[in-house]
């Protein structure tokens, strides 16, 4: 505030910001991704249960039979009720239909959430069926909206 002849008359200066509004904006707008990455990374992944070919890996063998939580994305169920469990969103491809690359994926024995969506991350809770040589499936208690 500066003082002249008996009035008070204030004054604002403006400050130059350090960091950049389209860094700041881009910054603010990865933060929802990096939440994302950090949930996905607690716990068991689906992708340290299925081989390249698609079988149960070591470490499914060893745990099967335990029971634990996966996080992943749903596909659309089948007919007997069961749906597959992928580490990305399986949404289908705009130009052919099928779905590219969603990474890793476990076949799940139960129904889906009903407000579960290709896009939206789910958690199941169950118990893992694994053999050597065979495609790795979660036998499971509960499914929810992560």
């Amino acid at each position: 505030m500066k003082q002249s002849a008996g009035r008070s008359t204030f004054r604002c200066d403006a400050i130059a910001p350090t960091l950049g509004r389209r860094h700041l904006l881009l910054a603010l707008a990865a933060l929802p991704l990096l939440a994302r990455r950090a949930r996905a990374e607690q716990g068991l992944k689906i992708g340290t249960l299925v081989d390249a070919q698609g079988h149960a890996s070591a470490q499914a063998v060893v745990a099967n039979g335990q029971s634990f939580p996966l996080r992943g994305y749903s596909a659309p169920p089948t007919a007997d009720g069961r749906f597959d469990l992928y580490e990305g969103p399986a949404a289908p491809c705009q130009l052919c239909g099928m779905i590219h690359d969603a990474g890793a994926n476990i076949s799940v024995e139960a129904e889906a959430p009903a407000d579960a969506a290709m896009t939206k991350m789910i958690e199941v809770t169950g118990r893992l069926a694994a053999t050597a040589g065979e495609p790795p499936r979660l036998i499971a208690a509960t499914a929810s909206i992560a």
